[in-house]
């Protein structure tokens, strides 16, 4: 992947070779996307952007906010199922 940007957070725009049809990926900023690469295959100047799909990072606050239904479901379900697993069982009545 070429890097045109030093900054990050930046978008990555792939482009497809018409010669052999390679995908090559290049990140840069919106100011400095180009109209044609070369391809890292071929060496081919005719290349075309395409649109691919995108991709987001989530923090790690934000995995365990997706995790936590599941997770508290999971802990419910062993506690019913076995009292020594339930954490609650530490807490005076």
């Amino acid at each position: 992947m070429q890097v045109l940007s030093g900054v990050q957070n930046v978008p990555t725009y792939e482009y497809r070779c018409n010669q052999c049809q390679a995908v090559s990926s290049v990140v840069a900023s919106i100011k400095q996307k180009p109209n044609r690469i070369e391809c890292r295959a071929c060496a081919s100047l005719d290349t075309h952007a395409i649109i691919s799909v995108s991709s987001v990072q989530l923090s790690k606050l934000s995995k365990l906010e997706r995790l936590d239904p599941k997770y508290d479901k999971m802990l419910d379900a062993t506690a019913a199922k076995n009292p020594l697993a339930d954490p609650h069982r530490y807490l005076p009545e």
